[in-house]
């Protein structure tokens, strides 16, 4: 694919692409080689000639048979470091892709994101290994050998060439496009599963207490009969596959063998050719055999690609300026002008006019779909605004970096993400020079003290994998509390009480309003506990920022309009 993602990666792994082509290349040339030389020598020697005159045959089927091994050591060595290297850059470039977009909320949702984008990264990889390579060397040598037999005996070529092109083509086609119904099931079961796995480790605990746990098997049950039905019917076409290429490359071999077989009844065909066509057709056959079935997943493989390569459509959520220069101001407040944002041609924001300054608790809320979260982004510049100004203090977003926005303004999602390490590694995400005493401090001020003097190995308790080992709500306190270990002043909080029972978040809201007692906090919160303490109180509806409580600390002249 012009300028795709792999064809810019194999650009910079082309040396050890061409060794690898080139070993393969050897490697078939050799098997066919051998084949051809070997059955000659059989024949010949079965004629009882002089011993030295079967020296050099002799001679070539060593060197074959060496060739054969060296190319074989070579092309595997050669092919996984081509792969590695491609894949290296296929993954660094997905992450640059992503790193923007999922913050942005313009791409794949989390779940998605490891069982999707992931699982096409790891397709890909198996479409250079175990695809693209074995088929090129394979169809070579093919071609090759029916060159060769065509000198032979030409009607045995044609044959053999009609055998490679239903057993190879044909046939692996065919059961792609009948299996493209299974793969497509596949894939979207797998997605459904990581997504209730997901939901399941981050709200199983609100399941099992309003005694709908039964849902999640009963959902989870359904989803793996559907993955079995699919996996069936993918193994039934594969070895309808399997068993039909198997009789075509015997009724090939048994085709030639018969008209090499006519060919010496005849007089045109010398004696010490006789077994030439035949071990070079089985030769070849079992050398494209081995490729043939890889084609099966093809679509499959070339979906994943596409899939990849649809990241790039996406335009950046944030344009970052050419040049930026330095930035201290770190008490300035931030402040929104006449912000409006689209999506879809939806108005989500409509002419937004805010201020967060110091001494501000600020709670917002509306409905599901109004755009809170659109203008958290915003605030943290994960996005840029359609229309408006963003600034923080003296400067506008536009003239900063989103590094430097960053350093001052920090978000926290509805779904902070656990990392498969240790809780103290989970929580240094935020600031790595932390000291363990910071740490035990920011979980203690997100209400993670007692689940931290439960775990069996403390701060170098493992977390993530399959299932987080935290419930949703200990999820969200993780994040609050990596936001706790950072020095910015000013901070945005989706949600961060969902889950948690009145009282648990109660103290969490006091422990924000402590710790945040000079800076500037937003809390995204559609409950009403939440609420106790906020200097002002904001509501997003129908795309307009009202503002229903004033904020005390700032002059009516600067809040929302």
């Amino acid at each position: 694919m012009r300028n795709g993602l792999v064809s810019e990666a194999l650009a910079r792994e082309a040396p050890a692409v061409r060794r690898a082509l080139y070993a393969g290349l050897l490697v078939g040339f050799a098997t066919v080689g051998l084949a051809g030389t070997s059955a000659w020598l059989i024949v010949r020697a079965a004629q009882r000639p002089a011993v030295l005159s079967l020296s050099v045959p002799m001679g070539l089927v060593q060197l074959f048979a060496l060739a054969k091994a060296a190319g074989r050591y070579v092309e595997r060595t050669q092919t996984h470091r081509a792969a590695l290297g491609v894949m290296g850059h296929v993954r660094a470039s997905v992450a640059r892709l992503l790193e923007p977009l999922v913050p942005a909320g313009l791409g794949p949702r989390s779940s998605e994101v490891v069982d999707v984008v992931l699982g096409d990264v790891e397709r890909v990889q198996d479409l250079l290994t175990a695809v693209a390579g074995p088929l090129i060397t394979s169809a070579l040598a093919g071609l090759v050998t029916v060159v060769v037999v065509g000198f032979i005996v030409p009607t045995a070529a044609l044959v053999l060439f009609l055998g490679l092109i239903v057993s190879v083509i044909a046939l692996p086609w065919t059961a792609a496009l009948l299996g493209e119904r299974s793969e497509n099931e596949i894939e979207s079961v797998r997605v459904e599963m990581t997504s209730l796995v997901d939901r399941a480790a981050q709200s199983g605990d609100e399941y099992v207490m309003a005694g709908a746990s039964q849902v999640l098997v009963r959902d989870l049950s359904e989803l793996e009969d559907r993955l079995d039905r699919a996996l069936a019917r993918s193994s039934a076409v594969k070895g309808v596959v399997n068993a039909l290429t198997t009789l075509v490359v015997a009724a090939t071999s048994l085709a030639v063998v018969a008209l090499t077989a006519s060919a010496r009844r005849e007089g045109v065909l010398a004696l010490g050719l006789v077994a030439v066509p035949a071990l070079l057709s089985g030769a070849v056959l079992e050398l494209v055999g081995v490729a043939a079935p890889s084609i099966v997943g093809l679509r499959g493989d070339r979906a994943a690609l596409e899939r990849l390569e649809r990241l790039r459509s996406y335009d950046p959520p944030v344009n970052e300026p050419l040049e930026t220069t330095s930035f201290d101001d770190r008490e300035g407040d931030v402040v929104l002008t006449n912000v409006s944002q689209r999506f879809d041609d939806v108005a989500v924001l409509s002419n937004v006019n805010a201020r967060i300054g110091a001494g501000d608790f600020v709670v917002l809320e509306g409905p599901s779909g109004s755009g809170k979260s659109t203008l958290a982004r915003l605030v943290a510049k994960f996005l840029d605004p359609d229309e408006g100004t963003l600034s923080l203090g003296t400067r506008e977003y536009a003239t900063l970096s989103s590094h430097q926005v960053r350093e001052r303004v920090g978000f926290v999602d509805d779904a902070p993400h656990v990392f498969a390490t240790s809780l103290a590694r989970n929580m240094r995400i935020a600031e790595p020079t932390a000291s363990i005493e910071e740490i035990r401090t920011a979980l203690a001020l997100a209400g993670l003290g007692p689940l931290l003097d439960n775990m069996p190995e403390g701060l170098d308790t493992q977390l993530g994998g399959a299932t987080t080992g935290l419930s949703g709500g200990e999820q969200r306190r993780l994040g609050v509390a990596r936001e706790l270990l950072t020095s910015r002043r000013i901070a945005v909080f989706d949600e961060p009480t969902e889950g948690l029972d009145e009282t648990t978040a109660g103290e969490l809201m006091a422990a924000l309003r402590e710790h945040y007692a000079t800076g500037s906090v937003v809390v995204i919160s559609h409950q009403s506990a939440d609420q106790v303490g906020a200097t002002c109180m904001w509501q997003l509806r129908d795309a307009t920022l009202s503002e229903y409580r004033r904020c005390v600390a700032m002059d009516d002249a600067s809040k929302v309009r």
